[in-house]
C-alpha cells in the first residue's frame, strides 16, 4: 500500500506505551523490524485515519508517498 508520513506528531504518545514501536507491536501482535514507529496516512484512500507504521529512520524522513508492505496500527479506534 502507498503511505505518506505525518510529521510533528512524535510527542503525543498514548498512556500505557513506552514508544511508538511499542504501540505498533502491541496493536499488531508482531515484533518491530524497523527503527521507529512512524505516523502515517494511507494515500489514494477514502480512509483519512492516522496509523503507526514500523519503518526505518530513512523512511520516516521521506516527504513523498512510498510503498509499505507490513501491518498498520490504527491510532484512534
Amino acid at each position: 500500500m502507498l503511505i505518506k508520513n505525518i510529521h510533528g506528531t512524535a510527542e503525543r504518545l498514548p498512556i500505557g506505551y513506552d514508544t511508538w514501536q511499542d504501540f505498533w507491536e502491541k496493536k499488531t501482535g508482531e515484533k518491530a523490524k524497523g527503527d521507529v514507529g512512524g505516523h502515517v496516512k494511507k494515500v489514494d484512500s477514502y480512509d483519512n485515519s492516522w496509523y503507526i507504521a514500523d519503518i526505518t529512520h530513512a523512511q520516516n524522513s521521506l516527504t513523498e508517498p512510498y510503498e509499505y508492505f507490513s501491518k498498520l496500527a490504527k491510532l484512534h479506534d
